[in-house]
C-alpha cells in the first residue's frame, strides 16, 4: 500500500514478523544484533546484512550496537562509526535511527548521509537519561566526528549478485 503512494516502507521487526514481511519487499528493515541473528541464524553482521536483502529487502541497516550502524543497500554498502562508545540508556535507540532514515527518505539525501543522522541520532539518545530523549550536545558532536566508509558488496563477482546480476560477469 505505501509503495503504491510512493511512500518509502520502513520495518523495524523481529522474527516470525521480520521474516514473513521480508517478502513485500520494504524498502529498509532495521534489525539489531539480535534480530538479524533470529533471520540469518549467525553473528557476522557483515555477512549477515546481504540476508534479508536477498530474502526480499531493498535495504538493510543493521545496528550492531555499540559499533554504529551497517546499511547494504542498493547504492552500496556502508558502516557508519562514532569515534567511540556511547554509554547510557539503549531505549529508544533504534527508534531514533528509524526517524532519522525516515528523515533521509523524505529529503532525498545520499546513503552516508543518512547513515551518520542515524547513527548520531542513536547515540545521542542512549546518552540522554530518560528514554525518548537524545542529546542535543552528543548528536551535534556525533554529526563532525563519525565515519562512514563504503565497504565492498558482500556478494560481488558472484551471479546471482545485485552488483553483477544482468552483466557480462553474471553470464
Amino acid at each position: 500500500m505505501a509503495r503504491a503512494r510512493g511512500v518509502p516502507a520502513l520495518l523495524d521487526a523481529e522474527g516470525e514478523a521480520l521474516t514473513a514481511a521480508l517478502a513485500a519487499a520494504p524498502d529498509v528493515v532495521k534489525p539489531n544484533a539480535h534480530e538479524l541473528a533470529g533471520v540469518i541464524g549467525g553473528s557476522d553482521p557483515e555477512a549477515g546484512a546481504a540476508a534479508p536483502s536477498a530474502a526480499g529487502a531493498r535495504g538493510v541497516v543493521a545496528s550492531p550496537a555499540p559499533e554504529g550502524l551497517l546499511a547494504h543497500t542498493p547504492q552500496g554498502v556502508w558502516r557508519a562509526r562514532p569515534p567511540a562508545s556511547v554509554v547510557g540508556n539503549s531505549t529508544g535507540a533504534a527508534d531514533a535511527a528509524v526517524a532519522a532514515l525516515a528523515l533521509g527518505f523524505s529529503t532525498g539525501r545520499p546513503w552516508p548521509e543518512r547513515l551518520v543522522e542515524a547513527a548520531a541520532l542513536s547515540a545521542a539518545a542512549v546518552a540522554a537519561p530518560p528514554a525518548g530523549d537524545f542529546d542535543p550536545g552528543v548528536h551535534r558532536d556525533l554529526l563532525d566526528t563519525l565515519t562512514v566508509r563504503r565497504l565492498p558488496h558482500p556478494l560481488a563477482g558472484r551471479p546471482d549478485s545485485p552488483r553483477t546480476r544482468g552483466t557480462s560477469a553474471a553470464r
